[in-house]
């Protein structure tokens, strides 16, 4: 097969697995209300002073089990203070939570070999000016990446460049990574939202919308959730609470 062949064959593949079907869609959207109850579990009864991160990775990775799911979308990222300045900190440490710190809480599971996918960001305690000026920041970010989806904007760099735009007005260069990508049977799908991306996100796709600012020694702030794109507008998948009010443990 020449190269210009298998890519155009490529390209349609992703783009046939990019549309999900109703049941795919059932699939996705079960995987994430599993995920948002291991979530609630893990702020209401884990997190405390003194655990450590691979100790909630371990109870983050028995709750879903209990609840059925026990085939992960990727492993957990639990990262806490200065570690959540690590943009993938895929290998959780011995850090102890502690008062002040900022915790980041990445994952999701699969249902039917559908996933999910989710960040959210605490403070453990009153967050200083810093934190809050940061945390606002990123909600306010997707909130207006999350608008252009809903005005039936589908050019991946316009969406992207949305919330980038915004962010590089508060901390220039600190947003590291694209704002999203799609979720299927694979957690990174095409298309993806990226500054120079050509993509164009067709309906029936589900992407995920997922700003950040990542400071080196400080610590840094994601907040994740999963989109329907739809023919004119699109429908947020992802029913966990993310003002500023619900960060503060």
């Amino acid at each position: 097969m020449k190269n210009a062949t298998k890519m155009r064959f490529t390209k349609l593949i992703h783009e046939i697995r990019a549309v999900k079907s109703k049941k795919e869609l059932a699939n996705i959207v079960r995987a994430q209300r599993i995920s948002e109850e291991v979530l609630k579990f893990v702020k209401l009864k884990v997190l405390k002073l003194g655990i450590t991160e691979i100790q909630v990775a371990n109870l983050i990775k028995n709750k879903f089990i209990k609840l059925g799911a026990p085939i992960l979308s990727f492993e957990p990222i639990v990262a806490f203070g200065k570690n959540t300045a690590d943009i993938h900190h895929f290998v959780p440490t011995k850090t102890k939570l502690k008062k002040g710190d900022i915790i980041m809480l990445d994952f999701g599971c699969t249902v039917n070999h559908y996933c999910s996918d989710m960040t959210r960001t605490y403070f453990w305690g009153e967050p200083s000016a810093r934190q809050k000026k940061v945390y606002l920041a990123v909600l306010k970010a997707q909130e207006i990446a999350l608008r252009k989806i809903m005005s039936g904007e589908r050019r991946a760099k316009v969406i992207d460049n949305s919330a980038r735009s915004f962010l590089a007005k508060k901390f220039k260069n600190n947003f590291k990574h694209g704002l999203g990508h799609g979720v299927g049977t694979v957690i990174h799908e095409w298309p993806n939202f990226r500054p120079k991306s050509k993509d164009i996100i067709p309906a029936g796709c589900v992407m995920t919308i997922e700003p950040g600012f990542y400071f080196k020694g400080w610590g840094g702030v994601r907040i994740e959730d999963m989109v329907l794109i739809t023919q004119k507008s699109g429908k947020n998948l992802t029913s966990f609470a993310k003002n500023l009010k619900s960060a503060i443990l």
